[in-house]
């Protein structure tokens, strides 16, 4: 069943019953792309909660000719890279990691592979301009919205977005002649 052109506009509107009508409809095939993503049930489940929380908070900025289909698989994919992102800079997910897979030859090289790579980015990023430097740490190690980001530094979002687009050029310019996992890791990461 597709919403229809009305169903988009009541949900707009903010209308309950519609928005059960999408839950009903995409919960489960976002739980399973969340899963697929994630390989675990308790962060598929709440990245479906958190999806359809903003889906909610930002149901004004759905388009009528725009499939909510297409929307919640978006804000779903951000959602989970962003948990990847979040556990990937803590320290006692990594040693989780290295403890699950330290029996494994090829888990241990992945994650000296990493290590080198993380160390090797670090050194990247410590060549920016340090305006660069700040904007780059602010969006992916705070998290912030390029709006946000131009708001505390009193610089337009465009001039963060600039920033970040020469900073993600660089890096990946850097990484092209390294490892496959490096490019890989520049391609979901960055």
């Amino acid at each position: 069943m597709n919403l229809s052109v009305n169903d988009i506009r009541r949900l707009q509107q903010g209308d309950l019953h519609t928005f059960d009508l999408v839950y009903k409809l995409y919960s489960q095939r976002l739980y399973g792309f969340a899963y697929s993503i994630l390989k675990n049930h308790e962060d598929a489940k709440e990245i479906v909660q958190e999806t359809f929380l903003k889906l909610w908070k930002n149901r004004k900025q759905l388009r009528s000719d725009q499939s909510p289909k297409a929307f919640l698989f978006k804000i779903s994919y951000n959602i989970s890279i962003d948990l990847i992102r979040r556990r990937l800079k803590n320290d006692q997910y990594l040693e989780y990691l290295k403890g699950h897979f330290s029996d494994n030859d090829e888990a241990a090289e992945n994650i000296a592979d990493y290590n080198e790579l993380s160390d090797a980015l670090k050194k990247i990023i410590a060549e920016f301009p340090e305006q660069r430097q700040r904007i780059f740490r602010m969006s992916r190690e705070e998290g912030l919205s390029h709006a946000e980001i131009a708001d505390k530094l009193g610089i337009t979002p465009k001039t963060v977005e600039n920033h970040i687009n020469l900073a993600l050029k660089t890096m990946r310019k850097k990484l092209s002649g390294g490892s496959y996992v490096a490019q890989l890791f520049s391609v979901f990461f960055f």
